[in-house]
């Protein structure tokens, strides 16, 4: 691995010059050959005859190619080089400015790639102070130390394929011109990688170590991925992986390479991911193409490694689904791949077959335990990464066998999802419905579920999808309730939270000051409200939907206290009380997670305000670009008081909504979360005022913020005296 010091402190000065140096050297070369043709050649044409001159000639015109081919292998040292000195320059430049920003914010990075935090504040009551200062500290340090790491790998890879390269003689024995040398590291390592994935046999540890440092340097890169898959191809790939992944019966592997092989699941997928995106300058590429329709064809196949631990082994769709949940891939190719593994799975239904049965036993994911048995799941999480594809794969329906099947009602109501860690590959979720739901997050919100970067305004396709989900669920609360089902609510929380302004919207929006953040979804009430009841029994939906509810609330006061209506306080009344709406069903459907579901305790709750803190900061940047009709982050004095300021309204409001048995028997619980919407609401007014610019007497501030306070509350009990009544209390 390159270190650290030599990649700081490495004079690439020489490289470019000896690239230049090469990259000069074709015109030389040409002009050689000119010369040797009109002084030499053309010189004695004519003039000399007979075998010995017919022979001379022979031997002339070799010349002349000679000439040609060494401009030709002058001109493809030159791009090598040019590209090597590029890729080293790339890493260096971005070790640089790692370096910088560790210095700037107080870590010590050594020479072997540690990195230490030497902040003064560790050592001081501020640390303790601030809960939260460790934590962040550590993600900032183990950020730093990941994308050292990473610029390592990349600068390594780059210079064992440049060695490689200019080692390689492709005329073997010959001492002719090399026409043939690599022009790119990425044409390098790419034929690197393909050879290990086709040699014969089992890898050693080296040779894994070797293949994930040039699939985890390169696995964004389209050029080498492209060149990478088609040199491997479709089923080989799938054989390899199955082989990597099952080692011979009675081995035994150690935490680290089981570490390893999770590093190369990952990397593969993310570089298999990248080649199905290729194209062909805007055309299909054919050779991908085949790729992609290998890996379909492969799907029904068994690849087995060990015959005597299964008869059977893992099909292509397990392991090609393993590989799809990481990185991000084509989506007609995932619209595909979806639609044929749907009919493989009604096809083997129709045989008399469930899921368990037909992904389960004799199938096993053997020793290493990586990847998972339900295909489906990894499929899942492919278009939790994948957008597009997932808006359009769940809006959209398949023709199977001559009967239409639409793609979200097969997944979200008629498919038995398999239970288990080992069906889902993921020992904290074993419930394939949590990869239903990063589908629809994603489908959703037109980013990865897991991708906590800046909003994407809602296009009209998204925006009809989470009507229907609320239709739906709304319409049948049973599809999100009870176990494995409840898996999907903190999914369709993130989703309630994401449409907060259409929620509110939907409840209340006389004035029309509360707008969406792009195409308007137009919810249901009569089925939000059931929607919301059972979403909001999970603690981190609870948690996710508070957060957005009362940061749309504090931009839609301050949107009204800007504009300066001639009626105030009936403006702050109207934006104040669908908050306080949803505010009360989800007190109440907390009630119901505690005291009748039992599927939570009050202490996960309140565990998950401490923990969860990205919907304030996320619902305050979409209210602002629906406010202000940009897709901005957090900007203006629209915006002007602190993402903290709203996290403390909810933590205050949620610890206000605390809840004991005395209390639930006693209604103590109901009197106190009404208590806390309406101070939120309250605090949230006056620090609207205070940050619009508007000039208001403290008289005048009171007088909004009672208003504000008691169309939230009118709203808490509308809420709460709904849930009750339809879940029967």
């Amino acid at each position: 691995m390159v270190s650290i010091p030599y990649l700081d402190k490495a004079d690439l000065g020489p490289l470019a010059d000896a690239a230049a140096s090469w990259k000069a050297l074709p015109a030389k070369y040409d002009a050689l050959q000119r010369e040797f043709e009109q002084r030499v050649i053309n010189h004695l044409r004519g003039h000399w005859e007979g075998d010995a001159a017919e022979a001379a000639f022979v031997t002339m015109g070799k010349a002349r190619t000679e000439y040609e081919n060494a401009a030709t292998e002058a001109e493809r040292i030159a791009k090598l080089l040019l590209d090597a000195h590029g890729e080293f320059a790339a890493s260096q430049k971005q070790l640089h400015a790692l370096l910088d920003e560790a210095r700037n914010d107080h870590y010590k990075v050594y020479d072997d790639g540690r990195v230490e935090d030497v902040d003064p504040r560790q050592d001081s009551p501020t640390a303790s102070a601030s809960p939260g200062l460790a934590e962040e500290r550590k993600k900032k340090l183990d950020s730093l130390v990941s994308r050292l790491t990473r610029v390592l790998e990349v600068a390594t890879a780059a210079d064992e394929a440049a060695s490689s390269a200019l080692e390689r003689d492709a005329n073997g024995d010959s001492q002719s011109f090399n026409t043939s040398v690599y022009t790119t590291l990425d044409s390098v390592e790419a034929d690197q990688a393909a050879a290990l994935m086709n040699k014969k046999g089992r890898l050693s540890d080296a040779e894994i170590t070797k293949l994930n440092l040039l699939l985890s340097a390169n696995k964004n890169d389209p050029e080498f991925s492209r060149d990478f898959a088609v040199k491997t191809g479709g089923e080989n790939m799938l054989s390899k992986y199955n082989e990597l992944m099952s080692p011979p019966a009675g081995t035994t592997l150690s935490k680290a390479q089981l570490a390893q092989l999770k590093e190369l699941k990952a990397n593969l997928g993310t570089t298999i991911g990248t080649a199905t995106t290729s194209d062909d300058n805007g055309k299909p590429d054919k050779d991908i193409t085949k790729f992609q329709n290998d890996l379909l064809k492969a799907g029904q196949r068994d690849f087995n490694a060990n015959p005597t631990e299964s008869p059977y082994g893992l099909s292509g769709y397990q392991l090609t689904s393993s590989l799809m949940s990481e990185g991000k891939w084509d989506k007609d190719f995932l619209q595909d791949y979806g639609d044929a593994l749907i009919t493989a799975e009604k096809n083997g239904a129709n045989a008399g077959q469930n899921p368990d049965a037909y992904w389960g036993y004799p199938r096993t994911l053997g020793t290493t335990n990586i990847g998972a048995l339900d295909p489906m799941t990894g499929f899942m999480d492919a278009l939790g990464h994948n957008p597009d594809a997932s808006t359009e794969f769940l809006t959209s329906e398949a023709t199977i066998d001559g009967e239409k099947v639409d793609h979200l009602d097969y997944l979200l109501k008629d498919r038995h999802w398999p239970e288990g860690p080992g069906y889902t590959g993921d020992p904290g979720n074993p419930s394939g419905y949590n990869n239903l739901g990063h589908a629809l997050e994603s489908a959703t919100s037109g980013r990865s579920f897991d991708d906590d970067g800046a909003p994407v305004k809602h296009t009209a396709e998204r925006a009809a999808l989470m009507s229907h989900v609320v239709d739906t669920v709304g319409g049948d609360p049973g599809l999100a309730s009870g176990s494995p089902r409840d898996a999907l609510r903190d999914s369709l929380g993130n989703m309630t939270a994401e449409y907060m302004a259409d929620v509110q919207a939907s409840i209340g929006n006389e004035q029309g000051t509360i707008k969406p953040f792009g195409a308007d979804a137009n919810l249901d009430t009569g089925k939000l409200q059931p929607f919301l009841a059972t979403v909001g029994r999970d603690p981190d939906a609870y948690v996710a939907i508070t957060e957005a509810s009362q940061a749309n609330t504090a931009i839609w006061m301050q949107q009204v206290a800007e504009s300066n209506p001639s009626d105030m306080a009936t403006a702050m009344e109207n934006v104040a009380h669908p908050g306080g709406v949803v505010a009360g069903i989800l007190s109440d459907a907390r009630d119901q997670a505690i005291f009748e579901e039992h599927s939570a305790s009050d202490k996960d709750f309140n565990d998950a305000v401490a923990l969860g803190d990205k919907w304030a900061g996320r619902g305050l940047g979409m209210a602002v670009g629906a406010a202000t009709n940009t897709a901005a982050p957090i900007v203006g004095t629209i915006a002007g008081w602190a993402v903290e300021d709203i996290q403390a309204l909810v933590v205050d409001q949620v610890q206000q909504d605390t809840v004991d048995e005395a209390k639930h028997e006693a209604s103590e619980r109901y009197a106190e979360g009404r208590e806390a919407v309406r101070s939120s609401s309250a605090e949230s007014l006056r620090q609207a005022i205070a940050h619009s610019g508007v000039q208001t007497s403290d008289k005048d501030i009171n007088v909004y913020a009672e208003a504000a306070a008691r169309a939230a509350e009118d709203g808490y009990s509308a809420g709460t005296t709904w849930n009750s009544s339809t879940s029967g209390r």
